[in-house]
């Protein structure tokens, strides 16, 4: 009996022992494992802290006494006290939470995109945070297993009460912050949410605005289709296509910009500068404003232009007319004959050059006709009359359709402007020349004038021929005989 009762009371000492020390063994990797976290490092910073907080007060006392034995040592622990100074807050210390992203401005739909996403990131953020919350409760739940595998040991340890009394009050105030923040964060979401919601509608609303404002200007080019002329639908069309842009861009303002104050400013500063820069492409949108109002000409006339003081001549058609330039299809013309000697060119001009140069408009307002001339030189000997006679009557047979036109389309321009001299018949001048009598045949011809030019010049050409008492004139030279006789005398002298 009493071997029994030995046996037990040993394994019961051995079921001690085994058991301390898997205790001993657990508490020595607990404490490893608090060593490594960082929490309890940075907590340990916060106790250290303030227990070189007590030690200069301590010291500073007993330096009062003596201050040259504790000055060093004091020195020392002060520049120890800065370096820990972050550690100082035992809230910030163990708190560590993120603070969320404030939420985006949303002014325009290219923003939308970005506030999309900002749900997402809040939604990161907070979820960072409380996996950091959840390391911070595992870290006290070390310190909780710490102290009853202490307790179990007998092992007083104040220091590691005096932690989990901290951190119980650090988890409180972190549970508080958390619940403040996701509160924070779902305010945000709603009023990103509300923000979106209303630029979207904004967005909406500005798309329909925009497309009654095409709408209206369409009928209203289909209404000006219908009822005028084709001409004049090309630059009604132009202008309402401005109009249109111009309109569009004033609602995209009004949208967008809510302080007219502040529009008017960037306005003001941005054209400024605009047209300082980008001067010649504002005089050319200005150029076609005028060309546009004025009626000087329009596309399908067509016109001339001299450039550099009159160096380059361009004659041709106006095929269109952009905001930019004039776009002028070159014919063949008496210009191309006497100076281009090239068309069929696409010639793009400058709009503002209508400011600095002339320009020669052969059909305005229906004109169809413009003066042409015949230059022909008989001799002195000629019968000038009938010279005249005869070139009077070529001109009037060849230009008398385009002289009934013309009369016609006078009475129009009258009453626009004041015109004079409405006469349009041909007329036949007579001028003495060095060599001759110039005979100077002027006429009514349409504005592409060569064919008919070609056919009153060869047709007076042949009548002039017929007749004996006319002969055409050219460059002659009289020599003397007597100076040719000198000549040939000291010619054969000198041989």
């Amino acid at each position: 009996m009493r071997t029994i009762v030995f046996l037990f009371f040993f394994l019961s000492l051995f079921a001690n022992d085994t058991n301390t020390t898997l205790l001993q063994k657990e508490s020595k990797n607990l404490s490893e494992i608090l060593k490594k976290d960082e929490f309890f490092i940075n907590y340990q910073s916060y106790i250290n802290y303030k227990k070189l907080q007590n030690q200069i007060y301590f010291l500073e006392k007993l330096a009062k006494r003596n201050p040259k034995k504790y000055k060093n040592k004091l020195e020392r622990l002060k520049t120890e006290l800065e370096l820990l100074s972050k550690n100082k807050n035992i809230f910030k210390t163990l708190i560590k939470i993120k603070d969320i992203p404030k939420p985006p401005t949303i002014n325009n739909p290219f923003q939308i995109f970005n506030a999309l996403n900002y749900e997402e990131n809040i939604n990161s953020v907070i979820n960072e945070n409380f996996k950091i919350y959840e390391n911070f409760k595992k870290t006290l739940k070390t310190l909780q297993k710490l102290h009853q595998i202490n307790k179990k040991l007998n092992i007083k340890d104040s220091e590691t009460t005096q932690a989990i009394e901290d951190f119980i009050m650090i988890n409180n105030i972190y549970k508080t912050k958390l619940k403040t923040l996701k509160a924070e964060a779902k305010i945000f979401k709603q009023k990103v949410n509300k923000n979106i919601n209303k630029e979207i509608y904004k967005l909406i609303s500005l798309i329909i605005s925009i497309a009654i404002s095409i709408l209206i200007f369409t009928l209203i080019k289909f209404a000006v289709k219908k009822y005028a002329k084709e001409e004049s639908f090309y630059i009604i069309n132009k202008i309402l296509n401005f109009i249109n842009v111009t309109v569009v861009l004033l609602i995209i303002s009004f949208f967008y910009i809510n302080n007219a104050t502040y529009l008017i400013t960037i306005v003001g500063f941005a054209s400024a500068g605009i047209a300082i820069a980008m001067k010649d492409w504002f005089m050319n949108i200005f150029g076609w404003f005028v060309i546009m109002t004025s009626g000087n000409f329009k596309v399908g006339d067509r016109i001339k232009i001299d450039l550099q003081n009159g160096q380059i001549r361009i004659v041709g058609d106006v095929i269109d007319i952009t905001v930019t330039r004039i776009v002028i299809y070159e014919d063949v013309t008496l210009t191309t004959y006497l100076h281009n000697r090239r068309a069929g060119r696409i010639v793009f001009i400058p709009n503002n050059v209508i400011f600095t140069n002339p320009v020669f408009n052969y059909t305005h307002h229906g004109m169809s006709t413009i003066w042409d001339g015949v230059d022909i030189t008989i001799t002195f000997e000629s019968n000038h009359k009938k010279a005249v006679y005869l070139a009077k009557e070529i001109v009037s047979k060849y230009s008398k359709g385009y002289t009934d036109i013309t009369k016609r389309r006078l009475q129009k321009l009258k009453s626009e402007y004041n015109i004079k001299n409405a006469n349009v018949e041909p007329r036949i001048f007579t001028f003495i020349e060095d060599n001759g009598i110039r005979i100077s045949c002027w006429y009514l011809n349409n504005y592409a004038p060569l064919n008919l030019r070609s056919n009153i010049s060869a047709e007076i050409v042949e009548a002039f021929n017929k007749e004996d008492d006319i002969t055409i004139a050219y460059p002659t030279y009289t020599m003397n005989g007597e100076l040719k006789m000198k000549n040939r005398e000291l010619k054969t002298e000198n041989m």
